[in-house]
């Protein structure tokens, strides 16, 4: 994942920052990181839907179940 994407959801989702305070903290417009996180989320769930044939519920959830590495179409290259 590109590192503009990467950044904004690694400070959001696993540090816990707010949107605002990442904007100010990354010098950038509040819509741009809002922006960026919601493609890197769909960045990631497209990775899995790719890699490892998880798909969509009715609810717009991601799933499946996690493959030996073998399996993947993927990661096993």
């Amino acid at each position: 994942m590109p590192k503009k994407y990467r950044d904004p959801l690694f400070l959001s989702d696993i540090k816990g920052i707010k949107q605002k305070d990442i904007a100010i903290q990354l010098k950038l417009p509040l819509p741009t990181i809002k922006s960026r996180i919601q493609r890197a989320r769909k960045l990631i769930v497209k990775g899995y839907m790719e890699c490892c044939d998880y798909k969509l519920n009715e609810q717009g959830y991601l799933v499946g179940e996690i493959k030996d590495k073998e399996e993947c179409k993927v990661c096993k290259e």
